[in-house]
């Protein structure tokens, strides 16, 4: 059995493609890419319903201070 590090080593790539979409998506608005401004586009373009894993770990990174 392997240790849950295994488990975020391969979500870590598929949480950075949520934060650069969103990224991507402030630019393109020319907004400043705030953390609070971040959570906003997650929410935006990931709706409740079709939020996987990936996108509430982001949601989760944003959230903490």
């Amino acid at each position: 059995m392997s240790d849950g590090g295994d488990f975020f080593t391969e979500l870590h790539p598929q949480v950075a493609e949520v934060l650069g979409i969103a990224v991507l998506q402030l630019l393109a608005e020319r907004r400043e890419p705030s953390r609070e401004a971040l959570l906003e586009v997650i929410q935006v373009l990931w709706q409740e319903g079709d939020a996987d894993l990936p996108v509430e770990l982001a949601i989760d990174v944003l959230s903490i201070k």
